[in-house]
């Protein structure tokens, strides 16, 4: 089985400068993991060299890069052999990157707008329509009338029957989509807030929606075979729990309340 590292840095050379080419080549064969100023001065590289690669390969940052590279290089490998250990290493990495993008402010302001929609659209293809499901599933215990759409074509007719007072949700990694845009600018030009969940910062849906939740861009198919559903479905968890937390906390302000009447009577 081949290792993390060797995954990322395959299915990115193709966009490395020469440079790059001889950085990849020193993890590539499962060099002793060094500081990054200790690197660069072994690969006669800069710093900020060593950085634009990290990025290149959709890390964060070269302490990722090392924390990925001790834990999945070839010698790493040879002692977990089990593919349980690739798995754990894979969502360790995801929820670290996860936990970094998500905006806690955006999962609150998200959690509010749920809470105060009773209809809520779902919009969401391929393994996004399973996402709109397991939301289906756990808002509509809530009380919440569900939609969801799993094509393009029917979110496209859909978003001129939406109205308002009701809430879409669309969901996507790659956010970007010519026929959804115009969609949430229908949506949008109705007043109808739009809550997206995607791994594209730059993503064209952004300047039309109420709440921009970017989450980790794991889950694509060149990135360690996370499902692509997983990026996603914890965006959706944090909805939740954020909102049952709200609840929790009325529930002790309805019981501080009680007791000061009883008291005061």
């Amino acid at each position: 089985m081949e290792s993390y590292i060797e995954l990322i840095i395959q299915a990115n050379e193709k966009k490395f400068t020469d440079v790059e080419k001889v950085i990849a080549a020193y993890f590539l064969a499962g060099r002793k993991a060094l500081g990054i100023q200790e690197l660069a001065k072994t690969l006669n590289v800069s710093n900020s060299s060593i950085t634009r690669f990290c990025k290149k390969i959709g890390l964060s940052n070269y302490k990722e890069l090392i924390y990925l590279y001790k834990y999945s290089n070839k010698n790493t490998q040879k002692e977990q052999t089990s593919g349980i250990s690739y798995v754990q290493l894979n969502y360790s990495l995801l929820l670290n990157d996860l936990i970094e993008k998500l905006d806690t402010e955006a999962v609150k302001e998200a959690a509010l707008l749920i809470d105060k929609s009773r209809i809520i659209h779902y919009w969401g293809t391929g393994y996004n329509a399973f996402c709109g499901e397991d939301f289906q599933f756990k808002f509509s215990r809530l009380g919440k009338l569900v939609n969801v759409i799993k094509d393009e074509h029917s979110i496209a007719m859909m978003a001129h029957t939406v109205q308002p007072g009701d809430l879409v949700i669309l969901s996507s990694l790659s956010g970007n989509n010519e026929t959804i845009a115009a969609a949430v600018k229908t949506v949008a030009e109705k007043e109808v807030p739009v809550i997206v969940i995607t791994a594209n910062e730059s993503s064209p849906y952004k300047e039309n929606v109420a709440v921009f939740c970017l989450t980790s861009s794991m889950g694509k198919k060149d990135m360690g075979g996370i499902s692509p559903q997983i990026p996603v479905l914890t965006v959706i968890d944090a909805f939740y729990t954020e909102i049952l937390a709200m609840y929790h906390q009325e529930t002790i302000k309805s019981w501080i309340k009680s007791e000061v009447i009883l008291k005061g009577k």
